[in-house]
């Protein structure tokens, strides 16, 4: 299952679900493919509980990277990857919500496919920076997900 996550009310913070939007409309991952908008650490924790499936998140991430890079690593990396300080705009961060899925007994793989923003501040649509992006980081996320 791929689950993009973020909200389209802080321009960057969409590019989870433009992302996993994408792979939708294409055959080999339309039944794969879900958005949570907007979903908090418990959310994300609650869905992952019901789904007991092998996961792949993305989202928008704080890693102390360049604007516009991505990282693709394994959810028990999450709480050193993604910076200890962030506070996701939609609750609690993706970390929190992956600790708890597994201190509730989700017992499947998660890996997360991360990407710095350029911007996260209120407004809607991708930055220009970030849109120009979008090709290359569907093609990675592509062949993370086979």
């Amino acid at each position: 299952m791929i689950v993009g996550l973020g909200t389209t009310l802080g321009h960057d913070d969409a590019i989870g679900l433009v992302l996993v939007d994408s792979l939708a409309g294409e055959a080999a991952f339309g039944g794969c493919c879900v958005l949570l908008e907007s979903a908090d650490a418990a959310t994300v924790a609650s869905s992952l509980l019901e789904w007991r499936r092998p996961v792949v998140l993305v989202d928008a991430a704080d890693m102390n990277l360049a604007p516009g890079e991505y990282r693709f690593f394994s959810d028990k990396d999450a709480s050193v990857i993604l910076k200890t300080s962030s506070v996701s705009t939609h609750g609690l961060g993706l970390a929190e919500g992956l600790e708890l899925a597994r201190a509730l007994g989700f017992d499947q793989t998660a890996c997360v496919f991360g990407v710095q923003p350029f911007d996260l501040s209120p407004g809607q649509g991708l930055t220009p920076e970030m849109s120009s992006r979008v090709p290359l980081l569907l093609a990675a996320l592509r062949e993370a997900c086979c």
